[in-house]
């Protein structure tokens, strides 16, 4: 099989980085939840940056202007640092993703470990839009192989749903000198009212307790999204937030086998991912043989349920296999370079 790209471990590297930065703010042992969250995510988002430049062949090294030669420290070409890689993946300055992470650079450069509890109130907002905003530019740039959305959970909270605890929370806030709450009005008052209601910079939302009845396929927690709404229920939702009340009533309904694809369907994804022919009889059955996610056709019996669960999956009922989104966009990220195709495959692609 064909070796990793370069960008394969950088992007590795960012992807520890943010985990470790929501373990940190998650933990409630640690004693900088702030500040650590900041600063190892502010590292994922440089490797993240850096990673998505090699595979743009993007050069991203400092020249000498004179001779022309790259500037090396310690025998390293020295790479640009964040502040850099944010203008020129995001040139204009009203990107609300990039003001995100400049308040939040400002911010790491401002935290006085005395006040820092009221900081995290203060700026969760932004922390969890610097996370966001982290999990949607690697899924967008790389395929949701990538994603690290699964490998976190949602925290448990004791001050959410208790009215001592609120105000507490509160009450920390209140307690920032007046610097530091200057610090977020100063900045807010020079940006747009698009970037200011614009969740990529500030996520801003409302935790209330479900009333709804408990199914299989229920979370504990349901996120409604802004743009899925109706110009009606977006007007009561508006008119709720205003007086600081949400009520959220919902239940899910459990579809078999929901969001899980035929090898015909699968492969007709992968082949419009790919740009090259992927076809269900041919190259489909040599990725799923190549990467085992699924026994052999010969295979009888309870081993027809050995798959690899995040992938494939047998349905007994109708005595085949089924393949996730998540394969679709394993498969595509594997064999977009040629090399790796042949490699796997067996034969170099085909055009359509």
């Amino acid at each position: 099989m064909a070796p990793r790209p370069r960008w394969h471990h950088t992007l590795k590297a960012a992807q520890a980085e943010a985990l470790t930065a929501v373990e940190i703010y998650n933990s409630p042992t640690s004693l900088r939840p702030l500040e650590g969250f900041l600063v190892h995510m502010h590292v994922a988002w440089l490797y993240l940056l850096h990673a998505g430049f090699d595979k743009s062949k993007i050069p991203y090294h400092y020249k000498d202007p004179k001779t022309g030669r790259y500037v090396k420290i310690d025998g390293d070409r020295k790479s640009w640092e964040l502040q850099k890689c944010v203008e020129h993946r995001w040139p204009s300055a009203k990107d609300p993703v990039r003001q995100n992470l400049e308040l939040t650079v400002q911010l790491r450069n401002k935290i006085e470990h005395r006040f820092e509890r009221g900081l995290m109130v203060a700026a969760s907002g932004f922390a969890q839009a610097l996370i966001m905003n982290f999990e949607a530019e690697i899924a967008g740039s790389f395929g949701s192989p990538y994603s690290i959305a699964d490998r976190v959970h949602i925290p448990v909270a004791l001050s959410t749903f208790s009215r001592d605890g609120a105000a507490a929370l509160a009450s920390s806030q209140l307690l920032l000198p007046k610097r530091l709450r200057d610090f977020f009005i100063d900045y807010r008052a020079n940006l747009d009212e698009d970037v200011l209601n614009d969740q990529a910079f500030e996520l801003r939302i409302e935790i209330v307790q479900k009333r709804s009845p408990k199914t299989e396929a229920d979370l504990a927690v349901s996120f409604v999204r802004e743009d899925a709404l109706t110009p009606e229920e977006l007007n009561a939702y508006r008119e709720l937030e205003r007086v600081g009340r949400v009520i959220l009533r919902d239940k899910d309904r459990d579809v078999a086998n929901l969001g899980w694809m035929k090898p015909s369907i699968a492969s007709v994804a992968i082949q419009k991912g790919l740009g090259v022919r992927f076809s269900a009889s041919a190259e489909f059955p040599r990725a799923w043989k190549h990467y085992k996610v699924r026994p052999a056709r010969s295979v009888t019996g309870k081993r027809r349920n050995k798959t690899d669960p995040e992938y494939c999956r047998y349905d007994e009922a109708h005595d085949d296999y089924l393949y996730s989104q998540r394969y679709v966009d394993f498969v595509i990220a594997e064999l977009g370079e040629a090399a790796a195709f042949e490699a796997v495959i067996g034969w170099a692609p085909k055009s359509l």
